[in-house]
């Protein structure tokens, strides 16, 4: 498994912005994991949103995205789809056709439950696009095959923000445990080669 590039700790300056608007705050595992742990605790629309990229900075497109992944378990599990987190990649906005108020188009890609199975507490390498370039020591992979497009699929859209996301429509007690955030990019541009990140998330 390679090296983590990037590290996010519980409370720091660096996590709060990854941590962004979520509701409750993700904490220490209980189980005594090494990354976080969410778990909704009341009725009403709590969700996570964790940005792990952004492009703000950077010219990066769809067409240069090879794959996203998380690496962490779904710790509930009674077969309901919106108890399993998703992937979102927002792109810029170009001022034309904008589907929002501060990007151009949402890409929702998310597990398609009746084609793969999950066990609750399983750590399990999950992930969209392509296969990630890491094997993680063999953890079981699971794709997110099902994509949801708000706007249009255009790969040379320059890409804004990439999320790992929880659905505020899932039951009470829904939980989440994430250790790694990943993505794998082809170069894009003379300033950068193949790259990676492997964000660590540490308490």
């Amino acid at each position: 498994m390679s090296n983590p590039n990037f590290t996010a700790r519980l409370g720091s300056a660096g996590a709060t912005a990854l941590i962004a608007d979520s509701s409750p705050s993700p904490v220490a595992d209980t189980n005594g994991r090494p990354g976080w742990s969410y778990t909704k605790d009341a009725v009403g629309s709590q969700k996570f949103n964790y940005y792990f990229y952004s492009g703000a900075y950077e010219n990066m497109k769809l067409k240069d995205v090879d794959s996203i992944y998380f690496l962490g378990s779904i710790d509930k599990w009674t077969d309901q789809t919106n108890e399993a987190p998703f992937f979102v990649i927002y792109t810029k906005m170009t001022g034309v056709d904008d589907e929002g108020a501060w990007y151009h188009s949402r890409h929702a890609f998310s597990l398609h439950k009746n084609s793969q199975l999950v066990r609750a507490g399983e750590k399990c390498l999950f992930y969209c696009l392509a296969n990630p370039r890491d094997e993680f020591e063999g953890s079981r992979k699971i794709p997110f095959n099902t994509r949801l497009d708000t706007g249009a699929w255009d790969t040379n859209n320059e890409v804004l923000y990439v999320t790992l996301q929880s659905d505020s429509g899932a039951d009470v007690g829904a939980s989440v445990y994430s250790q790694i955030l990943g993505m794998d990019m082809e170069s894009f541009g003379s300033r950068v080669a193949d790259s990676h990140i492997h964000l660590n998330l540490t308490v």
